[in-house]
């Protein structure tokens, strides 16, 4: 365990660069106008594979108890959909998926890495119900349950089915019917992590003609994805040492109607704000890299905070590591606190909309 929370914390900073700028670079390529449809589908899937990456770091960074669970708005029926071609490899040629995902959008707020978690261990369970082979219908909807909007997920098979002295133990840890490969963790951790986003998960079964595993995740009706720019541009401060990372960002706030300065290191952007006077009155927000070449970006905070004009300076601090670790920065836990409630964290990779929210919230617009 704690050589490979080691192994994972030292691999995250740089390889969640790397997906950072395959993840962006394809998000600007998919938004061209012109495309034809397969090359807008290839992009898809390298965005999807960008994001899988980035859920296997986070998976190690969990198995090392290195990062917590990071909750955030989501369309449950995107999730799904990116999800398909995962399920469609993991239940084999013998299982045939249905997918009823509706028209409308349901907006639920829960951890990515644990959503899927959730729906794979369903899947799983579900195909080794059916080892001959059968059908595993996935449907979400929208319900109400004790005057509550949820967004409802079922996943019925047509396998093996639960036995009525079982089913009530499923989801008990440690409990399971394989005797010589199950863990009994897999369906006690899709209760844990839907319980954690204020769900519910029930089943359904029959021996014999199969069974229908229900999970309802509350409808979000905020609205984490307040962009709409008033007035006129405003200027940020991007401070990205990785190269690629910071061209892709500046082109993307740009885009958005922000006046970008970027600059690759702590020093220099402490060099532009000391060297004008006036740089900081104009400045509506900085994005900084938490591990630059020299200092940090909590040290970078701190000295532009430290300048006349600079103590309320909205930033985000970005980091390839998770947000448990920097919370334990003292450097963070300083910037944190001083510039609180402006202050935020952003782990990487990031989905541009992600950075353009983060960056409208903490800059006021």
């Amino acid at each position: 365990m704690q050589v490979v929370g080691r192994f994972a914390v030292g691999i995250a900073h740089d390889f969640n660069n790397l997906l950072a700028a395959m993840q962006a670079a394809t998000e600007l390529i998919a938004a061209r106008p012109g495309l034809d449809e397969a090359t807008l589908q290839d992009a898809a899937q390298i965005r999807a594979a960008a994001r899988r990456g980035a859920a296997l770091v986070r998976h190690l960074l969990a198995f090392a108890r290195e990062t917590p669970t990071a909750p955030r708005r989501l369309d449950l029926r995107e999730a799904i959909d990116d999800l398909v071609p995962l399920l469609r490899h993991l239940l084999g040629r013998g299982v045939r998926l249905e997918i009823d995902t509706g028209v409308a959008a349901l907006p639920v707020r829960i951890d990515p890495t644990g959503l899927d978690q959730v729906l794979l261990n369903l899947a799983a369970n579900a195909r080794d119900a059916m080892p001959d082979g059968g059908t595993l219908i996935l449907r979400c909807h929208a319900l109400r349950r004790a005057g509550t909007r949820f967004a409802g997920i079922e996943m019925r098979d047509n396998g093996s089915g639960i036995s009525p002295e079982v089913l009530p133990h499923i989801f008990s840890p440690f409990f399971t019917t394989r005797s010589e490969h199950g863990t009994g963790l897999g369906l006690a951790t899709v209760q844990d992590i839907v319980s954690a986003a204020g769900g519910f998960v029930a089943a359904e079964s029959t021996p014999g003609a199969g069974t229908c595993m229900r999970v309802g995740l509350r409808i979000d009706d905020t609205d984490d994805d307040n962009q709409a720019e008033q007035g006129g541009a405003k200027r940020l401060l991007l401070v990205e040492d990785e190269p690629v990372v910071r061209r892709l960002a500046e082109r993307a706030l740009t885009s958005w109607g922000w006046q970008v300065v970027s600059v690759g290191s702590a020093e220099a952007a402490l060099a532009l704000a000391a060297g004008d006077g006036k740089f900081l009155a104009g400045l509506a927000a900085v994005v900084t890299d938490m591990e630059l070449p020299g200092r940090s970006g909590a040290a970078l905070l701190a000295g532009l905070r430290a300048l006349p004009g600079g103590a309320a300076l909205p930033a985000i601090i970005v980091s390839g590591h998770a947000e448990a670790v920097l919370h334990r920065d003292p450097g963070v836990q300083a910037q944190l606190a001083a510039g609180a409630p402006v202050t935020g964290l952003l782990s990487k990779p990031y989905l541009l909309p992600e950075l353009r929210a983060r960056v409208a919230a903490v800059a006021g617009r």
